[in-house]
């Protein structure tokens, strides 16, 4: 019996003795920073030289406890990717947006040229999904709508254009597990949807 949990106990140590890393990361004050990537804290370097904020910050990592991008908050809210560029927030169409460099948000046109290879919108929900054969494997990861909590995780998503509808609204697209099409409609840009990022 000692010997069924000795290898139980082995089997799953490496579980247990390993935290998830997207906390391992924190950037704050005048472009410094620290990362518990290797148990205790070491300071982080290279951090961009524009970044200070006084206030709140944000970092987010990956499970492995690698910056995939962080925040302060000067008013401007200023995003920075993991190579430490200033992540654009332009709302001119097809710009970088919140892409990194040489990439942009798709706009309406480049949505509907996607849409052209299944015939349209209508035909493309299911080769666009992570199940399709497209390549593009769209999750669905979910959407916040209004400031309300995560929401669909398993059974929707929803992507944003870079087109405006209104001061207020922005072009969207979402496709859902149950249906062969995506849908196109106007949208709060209070909503938190996935970014399609296109190479320019």
């Amino acid at each position: 019996m000692k010997h069924i949990y000795l290898f139980g106990l082995l089997i799953f140590l490496p579980f247990i003795g390993f935290s998830q890393g997207e906390w391992n990361n924190w950037i704050f004050g005048h472009h410094a920073g620290i990362t518990f990537n290797f148990g205790s804290p070491v300071p982080l370097t290279n951090c961009s030289p524009l970044f200070y904020s006084q206030f709140s910050t944000l970092t987010v990592s990956d499970s492995l406890g690698n910056i995939l991008f962080y925040g302060d908050n000067l008013g401007e809210e200023n995003v920075y990717n993991r190579n430490n560029v200033l992540m654009l927030f332009d709302e001119t169409p097809a710009d970088q947006g919140f892409c990194p460099p040489g990439w942009h948000i798709p706009t309406e046109t480049d949505w509907n040229t996607l849409f052209a290879i299944y015939i349209n919108n209508a035909f493309a929900g299911s080769p666009l999904k992570y199940s399709g054969y497209s390549g593009f494997n769209a999750l669905l990861s979910g959407a916040r709508y209004i400031n309300k909590d995560w929401d669909f995780q398993g059974f929707a998503t929803s992507f944003w254009s870079s087109t405006t509808r209104s001061s207020t609204q922005a072009w969207a697209h979402g496709m859902n597990e149950d249906d062969p099409s995506v849908s196109v409609y106007p949208a709060s840009r209070a909503n938190a949807f996935s970014v399609r990022c296109l190479k320019d």
